[in-house]
């Protein structure tokens, strides 16, 4: 498949307040090259860039429900029974992770306004 060549030329006019916000968009999504911001932005209609600690912090207690619920079941099978401090530690670990989801659903609206 042959890569299609850019011939066209677009351009326009800003001012030196506007093209410093144009360069400080650009750095945010760790783009050098303004043809590159402006193609994403005309063509895509937005660039979306997230960097939420609290997601990777969900998927690491996630894992971790993960792995408890597994060792629960292997337990449950070959001994048919379970304690009830391993069910409280399922229960805190749930409400780990209500609150992470929160705390993510709290700062995606922020971003909103």
């Amino acid at each position: 498949m042959e890569e299609e060549r850019r011939l066209i030329h677009q351009g326009f006019m800003t001012t030196p307040s506007e093209d410093a916000l144009i360069q400080k968009k650009m750095k945010t999504f760790g783009l050098r090259k303004k043809s590159a911001f402006f193609r994403a932005m005309v063509l895509n209609g937005y660039i979306l860039k997230l960097d939420l600690p609290e997601i990777r912090e969900l998927l690491r207690l996630m894992k971790n429900l993960a792995n408890n619920v597994n060792q629960m079941a292997k337990r449950l099978n070959e001994q048919g029974n379970i304690y009830e401090t391993e069910m409280d530690g399922i229960q805190q670990r749930m409400d780990e992770l209500w609150n992470t989801m929160n705390q993510i659903l709290t700062k995606l609206e922020g971003s909103k306004e």
